[in-house]
């Protein structure tokens, strides 16, 4: 579907609802600078504007954007009452303590994620040392004790293949924890753009 530059950053302007709007205005300007650049070079307006993809701008302004931005324009949008603001004030004793504990437990939660993420490294580093001290180990109690060093040196092969597990597991468990975050920061900033939708 062609569509003109007006178009285009109307439809722009309009996903991008619920942003801040220095934000916004910003955007705007920035790809309406980038086609008439283009235009002025020689371009067709419809090839200019088919190479850009109005989700994937959204996708990278939203993730580019703080969350204390958000919260700020939400802010201002509500243009809050003087007597909402005294019932806010008032009920505070309620709210302030339940959403104190849901922010600690949701914390807590999350550095609970990042220290099982440590412990596995913690765990693989042990392994892959033990490893390379067993091998070191077993040539050395060849000559006096024979079986054992058989043993450290089997052991030392399985400890190096639990190292080898535990490294992969390990960069698995922080990717994922990685992006869970990644997507919970997102999903709040989807809050605020849809509160802002339904405006």
């Amino acid at each position: 579907m062609t569509m003109t530059k007006n178009e285009f950053l109307d439809k722009l302007r309009s996903a991008l609802a619920g942003l801040p709007q220095e934000e916004i205005e910003k955007t705007i300007d920035y790809y309406c600078e980038i086609i008439d650049d283009a235009i002025e070079d020689g371009e067709d307006e419809q090839s200019v504007i088919s190479r850009m993809s109005i989700e994937d701008i959204v996708e990278k302004i939203i993730n580019e954007t703080p969350i204390r931005k958000f919260v700020q324009e939400d802010v201002k949008r509500r243009n809050l009452s003087a007597s909402f603001i005294i019932l806010l004030i008032l009920a505070s004793p309620i709210w302030f303590p339940v959403l104190t504990a849901l922010l600690t437990v949701a914390f807590t939660f999350y550095i609970v994620i990042w220290t099982i993420v440590a412990v596995l490294f913690i765990v693989f580093a042990a392994l892959a040392v033990s490893s390379v001290a067993m091998l070191i180990a077993a040539p050395l109690m060849t000559i006096a004790r024979p079986i054992k060093a058989m043993l450290a040196f089997g052991l030392a092969l399985a400890s190096a293949g639990m190292a080898v597990f535990m490294f992969y597991l390990s960069i698995f468990c922080a990717k994922l924890t990685i992006k869970f975050t990644l997507l919970s920061i997102r999903g709040i900033k989807n809050v605020f753009i849809k509160r802002s939708d339904a405006r």
